[in-house]
């Protein structure tokens, strides 16, 4: 069995149903049972704890769970919710509970562009994550996806939404940032050919899409595939991160945050081609994934 963390969220719900098709069972672990219902109705146990609770992570891991992933992140900071206590203590109560009960299969979600010394607090917690990972002594495997899209995300389906209705597209920067997006079907069967693959055991892996795009080049894409004609507006960074300070001030959950706006001033692509080489993977193309939820 496999003790799920983040099977609430946008990739663990994809994920889920990978597993399901896949016929592991799993059991998640949740933090608002109002959430669960979904999952218990795809066939799911359910477990209710939080990863800043270590009794519960530990309750959670019976004697049948041989293998846990653990997905749970952030992408901005709120009241309480901190990339730290997140990404590195969440991290590190997880394991700690797997060295515990004796799991040795570990499978964990990290990001691309996560390094030392990032500038951001983001890549730089997910990088402290990845080195109690890489400390553990479990057989772990780490994924380290680019921007994931696929339907129910954060992202293309943000800026579809506002291009139905708006002639115009606001675009933080100049727009000229590389990204190379993954479809969210491509990046959890990744997860689920690992569990049948131990050679992956010890490995470091970069999900990407097969080609690079600016960002404004993937606005252009979305609206394509609406069939809408769109002006980007570009608005400076300077004056972004003026808006996101004061979000930050007033809002308990602003939309944007300096740290995210720091991620967006970097490219974030990869050489590597680790789903086609390491999984057999072919991704699917960026219009193609776009056009089977937009379209």
């Amino acid at each position: 069995m496999i003790l799920l963390t983040g099977g609430t969220g946008f990739v663990g719900g994809h994920l889920v149903d990978e597993l399901l098709k896949n016929s592991f069972k799993i059991r998640c672990l949740v933090r608002d049972p109002k959430k669960a219902s979904r999952l218990a109705g795809a066939g799911c146990e359910v477990a209710h704890g939080d990863v800043s609770d270590p009794a519960s992570i530990l309750n959670a891991i019976t004697p049948e769970v041989d293998t846990v992933i653990h997905l749970v992140g952030i992408l901005n900071e709120s009241k309480g919710s901190t990339f730290k206590a997140v990404h590195f203590e969440g991290t590190r109560n997880v394991v700690a509970s797997c060295i515990v009960k004796g799991v040795k299969r570990y499978l964990h979600m990290s990001a691309l562009g996560t390094r030392p010394g990032a500038r951001s607090e983001y890549h730089r917690t997910k990088w402290m994550a990845e080195e109690i990972v890489r400390a553990s002594g479990l057989d772990y495997t780490i994924f380290r996806p680019s921007v994931i899209f696929g339907p129910g995300d954060a992202f293309t389906t943000v800026f579809a939404r506002v291009m139905r209705f708006s002639p115009l597209v606001f675009i933080p920067g100049d727009g000229k940032s590389m990204m190379q997006p993954v479809f969210v079907k491509d990046a959890v069967a990744a997860f689920a050919a690992a569990l049948k693959r131990p050679s992956t055991a010890g490995g470091v892996y970069d999900i990407a899409g097969p080609d690079t795009y600016t960002f404004d080049s993937i606005v252009d894409r979305i609206a394509f595939v609406l069939g809408k004609k769109r002006y980007k507006v570009h608005i400076p960074m300077s004056v972004m991160r003026l808006n996101a300070a004061l979000a930050g001030k007033v809002l308990s959950k602003p939309p944007v945050s300096r740290d995210a706006l720091l991620m967006l001033e970097e490219d974030n692509v990869t050489k590597r081609r680790d789903l086609e080489d390491a999984f057999g993977i072919k991704p699917v193309l960026f219009i193609d994934g776009l056009r089977s939820y937009l379209g």
